[in-house]
């Protein structure tokens, strides 16, 4: 039993140098877990898909993320979203890795019954926090400062005032938890 042990740890010990060892993979896609997992009660409008691509430099990343939430019935709000970004890794130490970046969003929401579109458009400056469990998995979260100008287009109303142009600023993805595949 003791040489069972004894060679256990020997196997962890040898998978985690390997680990270290690898060459980093260039491709991460993501998806968003925070719908099966929930850390804040929070209502927020989270992307379901990300791709980040290192770049060589191997501190940078080029980022596109996506979501599209399509309502069926006639009182059902679609939403669509798309952002585009980078990211730089400030400090890594063991199978964590720390990051800020910034992405650019636009966004469209239509609500079917009354006719309304909402277009967005901001920038969303975050930190990114990433725990690899093995040399293809992690876990990541991206709390992050949302600054969007929200143009809202009011086809059906016969108020003239009812459509606008308004700002907001808010904090967006706490506790929002990414599942990742690295390749």
């Amino acid at each position: 039993m003791k040489n069972f042990f004894i060679t256990m740890v020997l196997f962890l010990m040898n998978s985690t140098t390997v680990y270290l060892q690898e060459v980093a993979p260039k491709h991460q896609i993501s998806i968003n877990a925070s719908k099966f997992i929930v850390l804040f009660n929070e209502q927020v409008s989270n992307l379901d898909l990300t791709y980040r691509y290192t770049l060589e430099d191997k501190n940078l990343n080029l980022r596109l993320a996506t979501s599209i939430d399509l309502g069926t019935s006639e009182t059902d709000i679609s939403d669509y979203s798309v952002r585009i970004g980078a990211d730089k890794l400030f400090k890594e130490s063991d199978r964590w890795k720390f990051y800020v970046g910034m992405d650019a969003n636009y966004s469209r929401t239509i609500a079917k019954s009354t006719g309304r579109l909402t277009n967005k458009t901001g920038l969303i400056p975050f930190i990114g926090i990433l725990h690899h469990f093995g040399p293809h998995f992690s876990l990541s979260t991206e709390p992050s400062f949302a600054i969007f100008r929200n143009e809202i287009i009011d086809q059906d109303s016969f108020n003239p005032n009812a459509s606008s142009i308004d700002y907001t600023f808010n904090f967006i993805n706490l506790g929002q938890i990414k599942v990742g595949f690295h390749f």
